[in-house]
Formats: structure tokens, sequence, C-alpha cells
């Protein structure tokens, strides 16, 4: 399980490694912050196409509406 990220002085965030790669966080990357009711979504604004596996991960996760909280946070499969 990752670790709890942590707000530092002036709001910045380090999203770790792994993330910045599974999501396509390169430096520099202008990223849309969505609020949602019960926090946010922050989505990496870039031409990369989104993976058919991220495509299919998010489309499970949006059927599911405020259920959806319970398979946070998301754990690789080994």
């Amino acid at each position: 399980m990752l670790e709890p990220l942590v707000i530092e002085a002036g709001g910045k965030v380090t999203i770790p490694e792994a993330l910045r790669n599974r999501y396509g966080f390169e430096p520099n990357t202008p990223v849309r912050v969505i609020e949602m009711q019960s926090g946010i979504l922050l989505v990496p604004l870039t031409d990369a196409l989104m993976s058919e596996g991220l495509k299919a991960e998010l489309a499970e996760w949006q059927s599911l509406g405020a259920d959806a909280l319970e398979i946070f946070p998301f754990e690789e499969k080994e």
C-alpha cells in the first residue's frame, strides 16, 4: 500500500513515482482538479491516449457511484 500523500508548504504535493508513471504525470504536466463530494480527482491534461485498462478501471469506478470509495486505496495486484 502506498503511503499517504502530505500537503507541504505552499500547497505542494509529491506524487509517488509509481503513480506518476501509471497515470502519465510528467514534470510540468498541466492537471485538471475535479472537485467531488468526497474529495478531489487529479487528471493529467496530456495528448497521450488513455490505456484500455485505465478506461475500464474508470468506467467501473464511475458505475459504482458513492460505493466506489470502498475500492480505494488502489493496490497493484501482484
